[in-house]
């Protein structure tokens, strides 16, 4: 351990590089217009964190069982964004890190490993950490480039730590206007209190991200906060209106996920009201299944494959991103009318690359479907145009 940190502070001293800022050469997807800071270290340890200054690239290495440490502060409601990629220097193009964000009591409110990864989630004031380290503990040295970006917002949920989280320091939210969150861990509960002006029809629009492509099970249920009467619980797994006859004060929407699926998935929620003349009827219903209507799922556009790339026996296939598409599939042939199989399911991105038993100087033919699921329903669009590739 001692030994991999000497030659790490050996590597940055003999560099030159501080914790300023200074040109340096950015990974494809990195903005080359935004300033760059350099890791200082040691940083190995929430004491030693270095301060992140927000919208901000820095550019460090971690190498062997090395941790790094970032610390940044939000001083205004909204959501801030971890982006985190592979540096120019780092040619492992399959290179893994371990992202930890935390809060400042170090509770974990998001991990995930990546290679190049927006991370989205809306926070409350105050500080927070980013740890950073290999998933495998190489011991070779891996550069990356980290950012936290922040956008000052008030529709999206406050996320703290789930222990910390309870009926009283619920996200108040109003009538027609949209809201974000995101259940960060199998334990994540989602509050939101919406104040009523009398007695009112109540209709709640539930929304899954279309950077979902493949929705598990929400559970919502609606509370009276006076009472903690329940007005209805439902499972959703896709786009849902859901309806209160009649209700009146304070409500409370829960959020949680059924079986831990919809684990780090975005929703939206939109809360209408009619009110109601007469008060003759002073009976609370939620409204039946039957009562609710799904929204009409639009079929994804066609895609078409912009470039193809031959490797030494493999071949990366980019192409356009279409209107409505949750994912892709990807196939490929070996005559341009041969019969083409499905080698991968893509979501997040346009590109893919293809090392699936290929072999040096054979043609292959590539074609790309875009695709859009809705709860267990696959909507596709037709083939893109084949693009042949010959594999170096």
């Amino acid at each position: 351990m001692l030994g991999e940190r000497v030659k790490k502070l050996t590597k940055l001293m003999l560099t030159g590089l501080t914790m300023a800022l200074c040109v340096v050469t950015f990974s494809p997807t990195v903005k080359t217009e935004a300033a760059m800071l350099q890791e200082s270290e040691p940083n190995d340890n929430p004491a030693q964190a270095n301060q992140l200054p927000l919208n901000t690239w820095v550019k460090g290495t971690v190498q062997g069982n090395d941790q790094d440490w970032y610390q940044f502060t939000i001083s205004q409601s909204g959501v801030s964004q971890i982006e985190i990629a592979r540096d120019a220097e780092n040619t492992y193009e399959d290179y893994t890190w371990a992202v930890s964000l935390e809060d400042a009591n170090r509770h974990q409110l998001a991990y995930f490993y990546t290679n190049s990864k927006n991370y989205k989630i809306g926070l409350a004031p105050g500080k927070y950490y980013i740890r950073l380290n290999q998933s495998h503990g190489y011991s070779v040295a891996f550069s990356y480039n980290l950012k936290v970006s922040h956008t000052p917002s008030d529709s999206w949920e406050q996320e703290r730590y789930y222990g910390d989280k309870s009926l009283s320091n619920a996200n108040i939210v109003y009538a027609n206007k949209i809201y974000t969150g995101k259940l960060y861990c199998r334990d994540d509960v989602d509050w939101y209190r919406f104040k009523l002006n009398g007695n009112n029809k109540l209709s709640l629009r539930f929304t899954i991200d279309d950077t979902v492509s493949n929705p598990e099970i929400w559970r919502i249920e609606l509370i009276e906060y006076n009472s903690r009467k329940s007005l209805g619980r439902y499972d959703l797994d896709t786009n849902e209106t859901l309806t209160v006859d009649k209700c009146s004060g304070d409500l409370i929407v829960k959020v949680w996920s059924g079986y831990g699926g919809a684990i780090g998935d975005i929703y939206h929620l939109q809360l209408a009201t009619t009110p109601i003349i007469s008060s003759s009827n002073t009976n609370v219903k939620p409204s039946t299944s039957s009562t609710k209507k799904p929204a009409t799922v639009k079929k994804p556009s066609v895609t078409k494959i912009t470039s193809i790339k031959a490797g030494k026996r493999k071949a990366t296939v980019r192409w356009k991103k279409a209107s409505n598409a949750t994912g892709y599939y990807v196939y490929r042939a070996t005559s341009p009318r041969g019969k083409y199989k499905k080698v991968a399911t893509v979501t997040g991105r346009t590109y893919y690359t293809d090392k699936k038993s290929l072999k040096s100087r054979k043609n292959y033919y590539y074609k790309v479907v875009s695709i859009r699921k809705s709860g267990s329903k696959v909507l596709k669009s037709k083939a893109s145009g084949y693009k042949r590739v010959k594999v170096k």
